[in-house]
């Protein structure tokens, strides 16, 4: 498996995790998966973060996120996962966003922030086998 986002989008999450700091940002990510196992980002919908603790935590706005998948019926295209920042820290998954886990497909885009002024490195993983863990994926740009 690996996951393709076009450089631009990739640049308009880190502008969106800066203008976010302190708190973590989060969007969707909308596109395809390929018979190749290749998954193909085609869009991002930024999302309010909803939750309580946004600094720590991330939790994208339920109703939006039910509106995109109800805009995207008929389309051929889907919600893929979702992006968010870890302020201050590593572009890898953490404690909580292991109990965060509620759909295994979704793919998670993480960007490390080193500053209020400064985004760090991209890593993109998925949900392993048993649903509760993650495994990084190759992200690929162009």
């Amino acid at each position: 498996m690996e996951l393709f986002i076009p450089s631009l989008m990739l640049a308009r999450i880190k502008a969106e995790a800066l203008e976010a700091f302190p708190d973590e940002a989060c969007g969707l990510l909308i596109g395809e998966r390929g018979a190749d196992d290749r998954i193909e980002v085609r869009d991002l919908v930024p999302a309010p973060n909803v939750a309580p603790d946004r600094r720590r935590h991330f939790e994208v706005d339920p109703a939006m996120h039910l509106r995109c998948q109800r805009s995207l019926r008929g389309s051929g295209q889907q919600v893929i996962g979702h992006y968010h920042s870890h302020p201050c820290s590593a572009a890898e998954p953490s404690r909580t966003d292991a109990e965060s886990i509620t759909d295994p497909a979704m793919v998670w885009v993480i960007v490390a922030l080193e500053g209020p002024d400064r985004a760090g490195a991209v890593r993109a993983w998925r949900v392993n086998g048993n649903g509760t863990d993650f495994q990084e994926i190759p992200l690929l740009t162009q």
